[in-house]
């Protein structure tokens, strides 16, 4: 594969290097590094070889197969034409193509653990848009669950982390937290109200039927991702001033009443769903090298030092016939932005090898 990199410098960015770097299975053979500003003599480390980085605007992406836009709307919107022109594939992280939009043919809305049979789409469309984290976050649960039952209603509480809005997101909340700590006051410019010690009951403006932006995006992603879902969804999006890691509660109503093993054991066959016990052994094995942690309580700092990309299920509890409740947590950016990247790009080598 010959892969070249827009963003290669952002948060999730980094964390994609950081993976490549670690990981066997994707054969590089050309990488390309670009930047919106000219760095004739700047490299990029990958796999023991300095890469360096080309401006994009001398960038000819015929020289790439496939292209990770990990970067803002507006820049995706001026290079990705671009670079599907030339013939390249693009697996946009900006959400450019958020929601609706990405099923209107222009872009894909695509997750290779849950819709993998979308491939053909892309190859055609040759725009991937990696779904919101929160969309992965509750379609890969409820997508293992509709292969042993017929869900008839999920409802969603998603707590969600600042860095869902990127760089703008956390170094908003962690200005507005040194400003606060030191007995200063905070000048409220990019979100509706403050981030630091607060929780906004919104992400994103409300329409007539209170219905916020970013709930609307995540249930139209959600009928991308799971097209056979025909069951009602309810969800609350609340911002918390947490730097990484979405929380979401869910309550899952079937139409058959089921034993609360025989649920747990549907979420399980997924190995990426961690329960609480999972994580405990994993916490064991890093307490055998790291002294006594302490409880473990399934939450998106302690979940961040088990060093397991995973979605981690606690709380699952029978709340009524046919009524099951739980939380989960996920490093939104890592594992819901930075691995689904990852995971595409191996899903489409293997496609090129067939």
């Amino acid at each position: 594969m010959k892969l070249a990199i827009y963003g290669y410098d952002t948060i999730v960015g980094k964390m994609v290097l950081e993976m490549l770097a670690d990981n066997e299975q994707l054969k590089i053979d050309e990488f390309y590094p670009l930047s919106p500003i000219p760095l004739e003599y700047d490299a990029v480390p990958l796999k023991g070889k300095n890469h360096l980085i080309t401006f994009i605007n001398d960038f000819d992406f015929a020289k790439a197969d496939v292209a990770l836009f990990l970067t803002t709307k507006d820049l995706s919107e001026t290079w990705l034409p671009v670079a599907t022109a030339a013939g390249c594939i693009v697996i946009d992280d900006s959400h450019l193509y958020s929601g609706a939009k990405g099923e209107n043919g222009q872009a894909t809305v695509i997750a290779s653990s849950i819709n993998p049979f979308k491939l053909p789409e892309l190859l055609t469309t040759k725009i991937a848009a990696l779904p919101h984290a929160t969309s992965f976050e509750i379609a890969a649960p409820l997508n293992e669950l509709m292969q042993d039952f017929e869900v008839r209603k999920v409802v969603v509480t998603a707590l969600i982390a600042a860095s869902e809005h990127g760089e703008l997101g956390t170094q908003t909340l962690a200005r507005e937290t040194t400003m606060l700590l030191n007995g200063q006051g905070v000048d409220v410019v990019d979100f509706p109200a403050q981030l630091a010690f607060n929780v906004l009951t919104r992400v994103g403006a409300v329409d007539d039927n209170g219905v916020s932006e970013h709930e609307r995006t995540i249930m139209e992603e959600l009928r991308a991702l799971l097209p056979d879902y025909k069951g009602a969804l309810s969800l609350t999006c609340i911002q918390v001033p947490t730097f990484y890691g979405h929380t979401l509660s869910v309550q899952v109503e079937l139409t058959t009443d089921e034993s609360l093993e025989d649920v747990k054991d549907s979420l399980s066959n997924n190995p990426d769903l961690v329960f609480e016990e999972g994580a405990a052994q994993l916490r064991a094995e890093l307490e055998s090298e790291e002294g006594e942690l302490g409880e473990l309580m399934v939450s998106p700092v302690t979940c961040a030092d088990l060093e397991r990309d995973a979605i981690f299920l606690s709380r699952l509890r029978k709340v009524g016939p046919g009524t099951y409740d739980f939380t989960a947590v996920m490093d939104n950016t890592r594992y819901g932005e930075a691995k689904a990247a990852l995971d595409l790009l191996l899903l489409l080598q293997q496609q090129g090898q067939k």
